[in-house]
């Protein structure tokens, strides 16, 4: 028997034609740079023909001899600068293209890593290996049978309204995942969008041009769509691109879908802007939906949807969205509106209630001041980007405050608050998780922001006194103790609940605990009777050997990118007390009063909606859980974080060290 080289079914070695496809048996590659039909890589993929290529790679349809499935072979081939004698497999990089070859494989590489983080996620394709050979690298994926939306489109014109909206879900709802691994996808459009044969099935391809966290841009990386690409991604800088950028690319693509018209290349609208709404053109779709498209494309960055979530709730209708221009003319006038409104109360209701009047005027205005902001930053982390953005908004409110915002390296953080505190110099409002109670004493009370709206708004805040000793501090977020567990790594547990009443559950006397949330595991869980092991026994995917690690949610991130090899879950403590630490925390430190004033209300509004969406859904820390509740209900709703909506009832916030 031998193997079609087209579909990969097995045929009697006498056929030449194979019964299955009707295609001619012959090892002749479909171009003469492919591999040869019949090749077999790292021992398991036997390669059929190409099915795609482009300007990086070569896709082929493959059969995993081990596992007897049909899987997807992408080589890394940057026609370029590369080529390959016909009828060989080395590829053959000429001296001057090393250096860039070398880092675009890199790169490559990156991209299989970063795509193997979400093997669970049903719209995107699912990574199985990736490996080196042949003097390039390979990526093994899921193979899918369908067509691209740019095909179906081109067969088609345009997509029917219902169907428009389910691919942008289920496109959204990749891209939402993406956001908060820290990865920009960067050409989200129609040929990168595919449609399985089953028609229900959505997939967003190629990480190849995204923005990856933790890894070096340069202008290497610049990739375009016309009518698609925002216009911030025209710049070679590669430094006003992030999750509105994908905001844009994936309303371009639903407005091509709703009306069968490629937009006009954002830069072109940047000088004169003649893209028509949908609905003028197509009076079927609804305001509602055409004005949400229109958004999400806006030229100006401000103007777009905060995050992808946003864009999605407007799509199915959740919220309302006017015009673009008319939301530019209600900001432009806002100020003026409020003032004539103010006056007008004044004096509708008198001087009787004067004194009323001004008790609310004062919360809602501020006096001019400027303030410093110090936040403490990791490597690749968008955490800035999101609070320039907040930072922004008030300042379209409160126009007399003017914010600037000092990111430090998170190494030198620490060092450069007691500075400031030994020299009477704080900052107006600065991240102070993990900072001395020597700082603290110099920071102002807090307990007007707790008596906020925003305050108000929020879960778990009423367990504040029992947590913190003295108003010094402000919690955004909370973590929640759990245990990470591998079902089938080299030791293994077979435990596939979301749930455990105690340690015993696992069946393992090795339990490795996370030193970096010590603190919290040793006030959760008992360990003792247990042997201790190093969490590095269990964050090794080249050699596991333990089962089991207690950490935090906030270790969720941490934990996907370093096992990648075996599966893995979260499993949450259902005891009748749960003991979680409050997190992401703020304090205001020095000035005058009008900018204390203006640091207390500004934290008070990183406590509000749309602001922790920013902060803590939209940036790359996936295990921090916000207090707002409609931002809390969304973050877990979240597959890792979802066991939290049965037992966050049960969550208790005891902190046994003052906090200054």
């Amino acid at each position: 028997m031998k193997r079609c080289f087209t579909c990969l079914k097995e045929i009697p070695d006498k056929l030449n034609m194979c019964p299955f496809c009707g295609s001619i048996y012959t090892a002749i590659p479909t171009q003469p740079i492919d591999l040869k039909p019949g090749t077999v890589l790292a021992g398991r993929y036997y390669i059929g023909r190409s099915t795609a290529s482009g300007g990086f790679g070569i896709v082929y349809k493959a059969y995993d001899i081990k596992l007897e499935t049909i899987v997807a072979v992408k080589e890394f081939y940057p026609g370029n600068i590369v080529t390959r004698a016909e009828g060989t497999t080395d590829v053959i990089v000429s001296k001057k293209a090393y250096q860039e070859y070398k880092y675009r494989k890199s790169r490559f590489l990156a991209e299989a890593r970063n795509m193997a983080k979400f093997g669970n996620h049903k719209s995107i394709p699912n990574v199985f290996e990736f490996f080196e050979a042949n003097n390039t690298a390979y990526i093994v994926m899921e193979y899918l049978e369908g067509k691209t939306l740019t095909n179906y489109l081109g067969e088609n014109g345009k997509c029917p309204i219902d169907f428009s909206v389910y691919i942008v879900n289920e496109v959204g709802n990749a891209l939402v995942a993406m956001h908060n691994e820290g990865i920009i996808h960067k050409d989200v459009a129609p040929d990168n969008i595919y449609i399985c044969n089953s028609g229900n099935e959505i997939k967003l391809l190629d990480l190849g041009a995204a923005k990856l966290k933790d890894y070096k841009e340069d202008v290497l990386d610049i990739v375009l769509k016309p009518g698609f690409s925002p216009p911030e991604q025209y710049d070679k800088t590669n430094t006003n691109i992030g999750w509105w950028s994908d905001v844009y690319a994936l309303g371009a693509t639903m407005y091509m879908m709703l009306t069968g018209i490629k937009p006009e290349e954002s830069t072109n609208r940047k000088v004169g802007d003649n893209v028509k709404y949908p609905h003028e053109i197509d009076p079927s779709i609804s305001e509602n939906l055409s004005n949400t498209v229109m958004k999400a494309m806006a030229v100006d960055t401000h103007m777009r949807f905060k995050n992808v979530a946003e864009f999605l709730k407007a799509v199915n209708g959740e919220v309302k969205i006017i015009p673009v221009e008319k939301e530019k003319r209600k900001r432009k006038f806002r100020r003026f509106t409020g003032i004539a409104a103010a006056v007008a109360v004044l004096v509708l209701v008198g001087s009787v209630f004067a004194l009323n009047y001004k008790g609310r005027r004062d919360v809602e205005t501020l006096s001019p001041a400027d303030i410093e902001v110090w936040i403490s930053v990791k490597a690749g982390s968008t955490e800035t980007a999101a609070v320039e953005s907040i930072s922004n908004q008030f300042h379209e409110t409160y126009d007399g405050i003017n914010i600037t915002i000092k990111a430090i390296p998170e190494s030198d953080y620490k060092k450069k608050i007691e500075e400031a505190a030994a020299n009477d110099s704080l900052p107006a409002l600065f991240e102070s998780t993990d900072i001395s109670g020597t700082v603290l004493e110099k920071a102002k009370d807090v307990s007007g922001v707790l008596q906020s709206p925003e305050a108000k708004d929020c879960l778990f805040l009423d367990k504040y006194s029992s947590y913190y000793h003295e108003s010094k501090k402000i919690p955004l977020g909370i973590e929640v103790p759990l245990a990470y567990v591998i079902t089938n790594g080299p030791v293994k547990v077979d435990y596939h609940e979301p749930y455990f009443k105690s340690l015993s559950d696992f069946k393992t006397k090795d339990i490795a605990v996370n030193d970096t949330y010590k603190e919290l595991v040793a006030s959760a869980f008992d360990i003792s009777g247990y042997r201790q092991v190093n969490k590095s026994q269990f964050l090794n995917n080249d050699n596991n050997t333990c089962a089991v690690m207690l950490s935090s949610t906030m270790d969720l991130n941490n934990v996907k990118q370093t096992i990648t090899r075996y599966e893995k879950s979260c499993v949450y403590s259902d005891a009748d007390q749960i003991n979680c630490k409050f997190t992401y925390e703020w304090s205001i430190g020095q000035g005058t009063g009008d900018e204390i004033n203006a640091a207390e209300r500004l934290l008070s509004w990183m406590l509000g909606n749309a602001f922790q969406n920013e902060l803590m859904i939209s940036i790359s820390n996936e295990g921090q859980i916000p207090l707002n509740k409609t931002c809390f209900n969304e973050k877990i709703s979240q597959k890792d974080l979802a066991p939290i909506s049965k037992i966050y009832s049960k969550f208790v916030f005891e902190n046994k060290n003052k906090d200054g």
